[in-house]
């Protein structure tokens, strides 16, 4: 299958299933929120499709590495927009997630491919699709424009399937389970999440959430298969989850602390 037909497949079959799920509140639309679901989806749809493709075309390790880059991208275009320099914690965090995503991958740059290259291009759009996808959840029904995200990104990758290639369908059982899995669990649970979620965190901390995500791959690879990680990635998974934990966590300060405590006792007249 080539990837703008998994693309339109799985975007679909997402589509229908929350449109079946969530009809009620699916229904409730107008202009406004059509143009942004078309706009998010156009944006969803293109980077499905790079990361389908430049993973075909490197190696799963430099794939991931760079599909990562989106925890990176995102507080500094976010900064660029806001024209505000990023926070301190969470360049520190940016800095620690990217060291620990490297050691993780294992990713081997000595030979640099247009797989490569494209599973950058698709970093960046993603941390596009985060940023504006953040404002555009908060002023409509953010469940709404998550569901028909996915019916425009069925719609523009369907279009481009059969204007490049033709529209292809899975032939085996193997390409069915995938294509449904994707569907049904990267696509409809992932991007419905995302933006109902979005109107309560920062950009960067969904970019930061998505950094878990080797992280996740290698715990279930141990359950599920018993590989084994070796030291330096299990350095690099601990690298990950310390660099989310100082870029999101509000830590109490300890001045504030002790003027609250200052505040708050009784003065002493002699």
């Amino acid at each position: 299958m080539n990837a703008t037909s998994i693309v339109a497949l799985r975007c679909i079959i997402a589509f229908v299933a929350c449109l079946l799920l969530f009809h009620k509140r699916a229904f409730r639309i107008n202009r406004d929120l059509m143009v942004r679901a078309a706009i998010i989806g156009a944006i969803m749809a293109t980077e499905l499709t790079c990361m389908c493709l430049g993973s075909s075309l490197t190696s799963a390790s430099t794939a991931g590495f760079l599909q990562s880059l989106t925890v990176v991208i995102v507080p500094f275009a976010n900064a660029a927009l806001l024209r505000r320099a990023p926070e301190r914690k969470v360049l520190v965090g940016t800095a620690i997630v990217t060291c620990g995503m490297l050691l993780l991958s294992g990713a081997d740059f000595t030979s640099l491919n247009p797989g490569a290259l494209i599973m950058l291009l698709s970093a960046f759009i993603y941390a596009s699709h985060i940023i504006v996808a953040k404002r555009f959840v908060e002023d409509v029904d953010p469940l709404a424009l998550g569901v028909w995200q996915l019916g425009f990104g069925g719609l523009f990758s369907g279009i481009a399937a059969c204007a490049f290639g033709g529209f292809m369908l899975p032939s085996t059982p193997s390409e069915i389970v995938v294509v449904v899995a994707l569907a049904l669990i990267c696509s409809a649970y992932g991007f419905i999440t995302q933006t109902l979620v979005q109107p309560h965190v920062p950009a960067e901390t969904t970019g930061f959430a998505f950094s878990l995500e080797p992280v996740c791959s290698a715990v279930f690879s141990f359950f599920l298969v018993g590989e084994v990680l070796s030291p330096i990635a299990f350095f690099g998974a601990a690298l990950i989850l310390t660099g989310v934990m100082v870029a999101t966590v509000e830590l109490p300060r300890l001045r504030a602390h002790g003027q609250a405590r200052m505040a708050g006792a009784p003065e002493h007249v002699s």
